[in-house]
C-alpha cells in the first residue's frame, strides 16, 4: 500500500542558470503530524533508493520532473535540485512561483508502524516517489523562490 504525504516548498534561480530554476525545501519533517492523516514518522524513519526518487506533477506519473536524491538534515528530509530546462520544468518552476503549486508530497510504503494515542507512528518507510503538489499535508514545511544558492535573498513564504 502506498500513502501520500503532503510538505511545502521552495524554488530559486540555479545559479548557473543551466535550468529555470532550483527546488529546495522540506520533503519530511520527522515528528510533525500532518493535517489530513493522524500520523508522525519518527526521526530517521524514511529510506529511498541510492539512485534518488521521482518527483512528479500532482503524484501524475505522466508528468516527471526530476529525479532527486534526498537529504536527511537532523529531523528533516530535504530536498535541494536543479530543474531540468524542459517544458514540464518551466512550467512546474513558474506554478510554485506564482503560488499554485505550494509543497511536496510523499509516497511511501510503510515498513514499522505502530499506534500511541490515537496516532499511526511509522517508524521505517521507503520513499517511493514524491509529488510537486498545490496543497502540502505538513504544516511544518516551507516554500521560497531564490536568485543563487550562495546569495542572501529574502525567503518568500507562500
Amino acid at each position: 500500500m502506498t500513502t501520500e504525504i503532503r510538505c511545502a516548498i521552495e524554488v530559486r534561480d540555479d545559479a548557473d542558470r543551466a535550468g529555470p530554476g532550483r527546488l529546495s525545501g522540506v520533503l519530511m519533517r520527522y515528528g510533525d503530524q500532518g493535517q489530513h492523516g493522524r500520523e508522525v514518522f519518527t526521526r530517521g524513519a524514511l529510506s529511498w533508493p541510492d539512485d534518488g526518487v521521482i518527483l512528479n506533477e500532482q503524484h501524475n506519473r505522466q508528468a516527471p520532473i526530476v529525479r532527486f536524491v534526498p537529504v536527511e538534515d537532523g529531523d528533516e528530509v530535504r530536498v535541494d535540485c536543479a530543474i531540468p530546462d524542459t517544458q514540464r520544468g518551466r512550467d512546474a518552476m513558474t506554478m510554485v512561483r506564482d503560488g499554485t503549486l505550494r509543497g511536496l508530497s510523499v509516497e511511501f510504503r510503510s515498513l514499522r508502524e505502530g499506534m500511541r494515542g490515537g496516532i499511526r507512528e511509522i517508524s521505517g518507510a521507503v520513499l517511493v516517489r514524491a509529488g510537486l503538489v498545490d496543497d502540502p499535508s505538513y504544516p511544518g514545511s516551507t516554500v521560497e523562490v531564490r536568485a543563487d544558492a550562495d546569495a542572501a535573498l529574502p525567503r518568500v513564504w507562500l
